[in-house]
């Protein structure tokens, strides 16, 4: 089958091009804007009896616990000063005029309620609940955060409560995902054109992994249409892609030069590639989808967006490997040497340091098993 699949590839190199430019675009143009439909929250479950418990005291009581705090601090005196209260209600009477915000109270409308003030008495607390799902509460906490939390000349006010921690929690873990992406992508540029000996060579795996992300975005996009998906399964999308498309087109790619350095035409060396080493790329992203696909069970949209992301871009990243990729190199042909920085030297087989490896262990399979459950288990 994978060899009628690599003939078909090299007869209908320029239409599989073509088709996979025009998805690609289509793609982009579709799932591009997917940011903007996920979700930052997913941490809650609904079936959960802690949460059930607060559903049914909101809906016997009324309340709920507060989740958006303001700190006010006195310049100078204590909260009690006419001064420093005067603002500390007008605080209060603004906040709780806020269409998000439900049950504001706080140490002066309380007639100085001593649990609300620090024990010097310089600090004072305003406490109210803001309604809604997660994503609600996150973009309430991002509009009232700026408009509270300021330096005056009476009070300093500063913000807290769960809704505010975990606005800063999202915002500092989408920072430090993108400063690592930032930095993780020349560092990889580098590797590949260390590891694949040229410029072209080495772009082959990074229009693999943009096929791939991009796929994925639409994927993300129409299934936020349907469901709650997080925003961080765009940085599994990006890191999973990447990462899947040098491990796959490496596998291609360095088939198809060896073919090539043994005096095989490019079309032969093409259908070879995709016949051997496309066996494993389909494999493995099958595993590894699968794999993932155990993060549907968990109740948490958090931990299921991971699915929703890793496996489609596994499935897209092995595709395109498979089929993208080789109709590339058949147009390609010897030129994928081209702007090599150093001379590829194939090797015969038996030739090689993970050759020996390989032969070493299989001739101790049960030693090396052994061995290795050992560390892991000591490890771990």
């Amino acid at each position: 089958m994978l060899e009628r699949l690599g003939k078909m590839l090299v007869r209908r190199r320029r239409a599989v091009v073509i088709a996979a430019a025009v998805g690609f675009v289509a793609a982009g143009a579709i799932g591009g804007g997917v940011a903007q439909h996920l979700s930052s929250g997913g941490f809650q479950d609904d079936s959960a009896e802690s949460v059930r418990a607060d559903d049914v005291r909101e809906d016997l009581f009324g309340t709920a616990d507060p989740n958006f705090l303001l700190v006010v601090t006195a310049r100078a005196g204590t909260v009690d000063d006419p001064a420093v209260a005067a603002v500390g209600l007008d605080i209060t009477e603004r906040l709780a005029a806020e269409p998000e915000t439900t049950d504001v109270i706080s140490y002066w409308t309380l007639g100085n309620a001593p649990p609300l003030r620090s024990d010097d008495g310089t600090r004072a607390l305003v406490i109210a609940r803001v309604d809604g799902d997660e994503d609600e509460v996150d973009a309430a906490v991002e509009r009232l955060t700026p408009i509270y939390g300021r330096d005056g000349d009476v009070v300093e006010v500063g913000v807290g409560g769960f809704g505010q921690v975990f606005a800063e929690v999202g915002k500092q873990i989408e920072g430090d995902l993108t400063k690592a992406e930032a930095l993780a992508l020349p560092i990889t540029l580098l590797l590949l054109v260390l590891i694949f000996g040229g410029i072209i060579a080495a772009s082959l795996p990074l229009m693999v992994g943009i096929l791939a992300i991009i796929g994925t975005f639409l994927v993300l996009r129409v299934i936020a249409e349907l469901t709650q998906v997080s925003i961080f399964s765009l940085n599994m999308t990006t890191a999973l892609g990447l990462g899947l498309a040098i491990d796959y087109s490496l596998f291609i790619v360095s088939r198809f030069r060896e073919e090539l350095h043994r005096g095989a035409t490019s079309d032969d060396a093409v259908v070879r590639a995709v016949q051997t080493a496309g066996r494993t790329v389909i494999y493995s992203a099958l595993t590894v989808a699968v794999s993932m696909s155990a993060l549907l069970v968990f109740p948490l949209a958090f931990l299921r967006s991971f699915a929703y992301a890793g496996i489609p871009v596994v499935l897209i990243a092995g595709v395109s490997a498979v089929v993208v990729l080789p109709a590339v190199l058949a147009m390609l042909g010897a030129r994928i040497d081209r702007w090599a920085i150093r001379a590829a030297q194939p090797k015969e087989v038996g030739d090689g340091f993970w050759h020996r490896l390989a032969v070493a262990v299989m001739r101790r399979p049960v030693l090396i098993g052994v061995s290795a459950v050992a560390v892991l288990l000591f490890l771990g």
